[in-house]
């Protein structure tokens, strides 16, 4: 299989309060809203890479994998989470000579969060050990 595009699908249980958190943290509107209850977001200009807000009936079953958006300041990130998302991230994580990313949740408890490369990935050297390792990464107080 070669695939061409990608869809995301994430569930809410409420899609009004989806699309304020989600047109709040993509900061627009969705591009394509075919169903009352189903509204989607172009993540990548381009790319037919589509994020799925999917209103739920009945109790929510979130995501139980992380989805992190890579953004160019993960600080200034963890910021907007907060004050524009009324979300607390966590501390910011590094794993020196290549990348820093924090988590948060939203709402309905989908596993979020965003990365920023202190290096090109093309460039990155790893560590090695395990991504399991503590003692690889450093942990801001918040």
């Amino acid at each position: 299989m070669r695939p061409s595009g990608m869809t995301l699908q994430i569930p809410v249980g409420d899609i009004d309060a989806g699309r304020r958190f989600y047109a709040t943290l993509f900061a627009r509107e969705p591009d394509f809203a075919p169903h009352e209850d189903f509204l989607e977001w172009r993540v990548l200009p381009g790319v037919e890479l589509w994020w799925q807000v999917i209103a739920i009936a009945g109790p929510v079953s979130p995501l139980t994998t992380r989805v992190r958006l890579r953004v160019d300041d993960v600080r200034a990130a963890a910021r907007r989470v907060a004050s524009e998302l009324g979300v607390i991230p966590s501390p910011v994580t590094t794993l020196p000579g290549v990348v820093s990313f924090l988590d948060f949740e939203d709402p309905w408890g989908n596993r979020l969060g965003c990365y920023a490369d202190i290096v090109p990935s093309s460039e990155q050297r790893g560590p090695g050990g395990s991504a399991h390792d503590d003692s690889l990464f450093d942990v801001e107080n918040p």
